[in-house]
């Protein structure tokens, strides 16, 4: 069984380094999945870029000592 894990940032620099993270525990990315979203901030015209990708572990993962396995800690982030 694998546990998969959406990793979602806004900036490029946090992405990359999150997903870093994620593979430092032993998740691996699904490349096919990997997103680049343009979106506009209505009130400023800006364009900002949603950057997205499924990863996933084929080891159990592990519980922190208040149960919550690594996943769940990564979705209460969004």
């Amino acid at each position: 069984m694998s546990d998969a894990v959406l990793v979602r940032e806004w900036g490029a620099e946090a992405f990359h380094h999150r997903v870093l993270e994620f593979e430092a525990r032993g998740y691996i990315a699904r490349r096919e999945t990997y997103r680049i979203t343009p979106e506009m901030n209505p009130e400023t015209g800006e364009i900002i870029h949603l950057h997205t990708i499924e990863m996933f572990s084929l080891e159990p993962v592990t519980q922190s000592s208040d149960g919550e396995d690594a996943a769940a800690r990564s979705k209460r982030r969004f």
